[in-house]
């Protein structure tokens, strides 16, 4: 497992909802999310963003789109939501792996049992580049 802790700007992203999502290995790949997924690549974005952030029951909810230059650039329809400037842990696939979300999702988890990362439960971002390429950024306290 290998890390980087990054300082990262304010970033806005635009894109589709999907509440009571869990962040993680688990429960990522339901049926909704494929669907939500497949939805923005026919509009022709390349670069898959899916950005989890906390509701107040101690779930996630997800906006699965695109980043955006500004708040004023999501599509008609789309909801914006903004990621305030923080520290990120910043999280790769280990070399070739069958799953390349799950192994970052997995690399999370080890490294916050293990106390390398504190995690602040704020507004995570995965951005899905190719089948085989994903960073994660997770928010730190």
């Amino acid at each position: 497992m290998s890390f980087e802790i990054v300082k990262q700007g304010v970033r806005d992203f635009g894109g589709l909802v999907l509440p009571n999502v869990e962040t993680g290995t688990g429960g990522r790949y339901g049926d909704l999310m494929e669907f939500t997924r497949e939805r923005i690549l026919q509009r022709g974005v390349v670069d898959i963003v899916t950005v989890f952030v906390p509701n107040g029951d101690g779930g996630w909810t997800a906006v699965i789109g695109y980043e955006c230059d500004s708040s004023d650039d999501p599509v008609t329809g789309d909801v914006h939501v903004r990621v305030p400037s923080g520290y990120f842990a910043v999280f790769t696939p280990d070399g070739p792996v069958a799953d390349p979300v799950a192994d970052v999702w997995m690399q999370v988890e080890a490294a916050a049992q293990e106390g390398r990362i504190d995690r602040a439960f704020a507004e995570e971002i995965e951005i899905t580049r190719d089948a085989s390429e994903v960073e994660l950024f997770i928010s730190l306290a």
